[in-house]
């Protein structure tokens, strides 16, 4: 497997990837779609930005998983394995790949979905073996209940 930028063409790979967990959204709010709402121009933006990643499965040459953070906040914004990757080998990269393009020297923060899904239990734990706490706040994310995460500053 290798990690590379995404580009417009990847656009299809990431909303098949988004959709793996339509029935984890599904059990948080009534309707997915705002959970949605503003996706296109999310990922498109962030594309643009060089903000997204990829990792290629160098067997199939498919999408094994993305990540897209935010330099100017600071945070990761999105973080997917697909279902049929190894999450933590996959997730791993993914996460090294993005905290290498983040200011260690300032929080790093990320929302994840609350619920207790396997799927999010062991995204959870990935971010905690990258040394981010659980933070007592709870947010709301594409309209979705989440948990605050965050990775304190690294002094220089």
């Amino acid at each position: 497997m290798y990690t590379r930028l995404m580009n417009k063409e990847d656009i299809p790979a990431w909303l098949a990837l988004a959709h793996e967990g339509d029935h984890i959204i599904g059990e948080l709010i009534p309707d997915i779609s705002v959970f949605y709402q503003g996706f296109d121009e999310y990922m498109t933006a962030k594309i643009k930005k060089n903000e997204a990643f990829m990792v290629v499965d160098t067997g199939s040459g498919q999408c094994a998983g993305i990540a897209a953070f935010s330099r100017k906040d600071n945070r990761i914004s999105f973080l997917g394995v697909t279902g049929e990757a190894d999450f933590r080998a996959v997730g791993g990269k993914l996460l090294e790949t993005v905290l290498g393009k983040l200011d260690i020297s300032r929080e790093i923060t990320v929302n994840v979905i609350k619920s207790d899904d396997e799927v999010i239990k062991r995204e959870r734990q990935l971010y905690a073996d990258y040394g981010f706490i659980e933070d007592e706040a709870e947010v709301i994310e594409g309209g979705v209940p989440a948990r605050l995460m965050k990775k304190l500053p690294v002094k220089k």
